[in-house]
């Protein structure tokens, strides 16, 4: 079925939405979903999450790629479940090695500034992807937006896991200088 037919399945209330979004999109959703949690259970709840939020938010959202909106629901429910994981000392997949691998890229900020260094932040992240050769960009969104791990990229990428985190450091530290440059950390 395609993507715009499935749309206007949620916009009728119509539940056979949501085993057609699995059936559509559930592989790609398993792999973001696994990426972050690293656990089934934990991925296929993630998944069901996201289904629910796609059921409670269409209409009147209209999204033009169910994909695209899938994989961001997708994605922020297995980061809220690995945060409660983390925070129930139960382990959280690739989540924390990614926080704490990009955790010298933040700077400490009140709450008056967040909203506005967010802005410049995800201003100067664009601008440095778009910057990037494909590849180099390739290996930063599977790290930082999927949360694979570096063996994962590696396979993915046709890569020695050696290279990769050699490519992702040397990635942080150009990053780190745009931020710099831009004066969004010190």
């Amino acid at each position: 079925m395609k993507e715009s037919e499935i749309i206007e399945l949620y916009g009728a209330r119509d539940e056979r939405a949501i085993a057609e979004t699995r059936a559509a999109v559930g592989p790609l959703l398993r792999r973001i979903a696994g990426g972050i949690l690293r656990d089934s259970r934990d991925a296929e709840e993630a998944i069901q999450d996201a289904c629910l939020a796609a059921w409670d938010s269409i209409p009147p959202a209209e999204p033009k790629s169910l994909a695209s909106y899938m994989v961001k629901l997708t994605r922020n429910a297995a980061i809220d479940r690995a945060r409660e994981n983390s925070r129930m000392k139960r382990g959280a997949g690739e989540y924390p090695a990614v926080l704490d691998e990009l955790s010298d890229l933040a700077s400490p900020s009140d709450t008056e500034r967040e909203a506005v260094e967010r802005v410049a932040f995800r201003g100067a992240l664009s601008e440095f992807l778009a910057g990037l050769p494909k590849r180099s960009r390739m290996v930063f969104v599977k790290r930082y937006w999927y949360f694979m791990s570096e063996r994962e990229i590696s396979r993915d990428m046709l890569m020695t896991v050696s290279a990769v985190k050699s490519l992702l450091s040397r990635l942080r530290r150009q990053f780190r200088e745009v931020l710099e440059k831009e004066e969004i950390i010190e």
